[in-house]
């Protein structure tokens, strides 16, 4: 999730910088220490109340990783203008390749510029901070883009054409047919487009008899972030179209947490059996979070499936 005080530090920097400068040192925060400290009243009741509401402060507690999360918000600015020429991003690529760059690194070189007070790289490491890095900035349509404080039009519309280049590479890629054999095959297939959802999808893999995925994966239906209509009807459909001897249901969570759940296993149950009457395998049902985690069905519970 997007820190509660980080779109401040663009729109209020100094009263934020002087809270944070004043509160991260500090175990337990408390607004008479603030306060002695040098906060305004106002300002220390108000980002106490934002950290409290976001979940970042509890009982007067930090939360370790926003705290750490706010450190990093405070390092000096990496300006371009700053740092040596060998470590700007141009040049660091063509040193050492594309993939030697950070998140912030790549995502400055489609920038080119900053905005207001912001160098680029600065400005870069705020959009993946508020918007809960790549997954979450690749998630957002060339509208919200366009909402960001800072991006305009033309940078909005850039940066989504990334996102999409990449999603059609990796679709240019299915059409080798490849072979979903493991759940980390049916991963790497899918799983780059649906870690980055804000609502939940269900797809239908079918399979040849090598355990080939055949033409695309099909998506069965779409919900919101509480779920899905699984349906075995439409599933099946869509895998007898396809003329798949065996199929996989991939779905993804949301919160990013990829635990399978009750409902999840009951879908499960539903469709190996209506897969059983049409002679169908259902071989496997992946449940994708982010961050590359998942849950195999078949390996966590086998018994799903006999």
């Amino acid at each position: 999730m997007p820190l509660a005080l980080a779109s401040l530090l663009a729109l209020r920097p100094e009263p934020t910088r002087r809270f944070l400068t004043a509160a991260l040192p500090l175990d337990r925060l408390a607004l008479d220490t603030l306060t002695a400290a040098g906060v305004p009243h106002y300002d220390g009741a108000e980002f106490l109340r934002r950290l409290e509401g976001a979940g970042e402060l509890a009982a007067g507690t930090w939360a370790t990783e926003a705290r750490e999360a706010y450190r990093a918000l405070l390092d000096p600015p990496r300006r371009l203008d700053r740092l040596p020429e060998q470590e700007r991003p141009r040049e660091k690529a063509l040193r050492s390749g594309i993939e030697a760059l950070a998140d912030d690194e790549l995502l400055a070189l489609l920038l080119r510029t900053g905005g207001g007070s912001e160098g680029v790289l600065e400005f870069a490491r705020r959009l993946l901070t508020e918007h809960d890095g790549l997954p979450g900035l690749a998630g957002l349509d060339v509208g919200e883009l366009c909402a960001a404080h800072g991006l305009g039009p033309a940078k909005a519309a850039e940066i989504a054409a990334a996102f999409e280049l990449g999603r059609r590479l990796r679709l240019a890629r299915r059409r080798e047919r490849p072979s979903l054999r493991t759940p980390e095959e049916v991963v790497a297939a899918l799983g780059p487009d649906l870690c980055a959802l804000r609502h939940e999808e269900l797809w239908c893999l079918p399979l040849d008899p090598h355990s080939r995925l055949i033409g695309e994966p099909r998506q069965v239906s779409r919900g919101d972030v509480d779920g899905t209509d699984a349906g075995p009807r439409a599933f099946f459909r869509l895998a007898l179209a396809a003329g798949a001897t065996s199929c996989i249901a991939v779905h993804n969570h949301p919160s990013g947490d990829a635990t399978a759940s009750a409902a999840d296993r009951a879908v499960t149950q539903r469709l190996v059996a209506a897969g059983r009457t049409i002679d169908l395998a259902l071989v496997d049902h992946v449940v994708i979070g982010d961050g590359g985690r998942f849950t195999s069905l078949r390996r966590t519970d086998p018994g799903l499936f006999r």
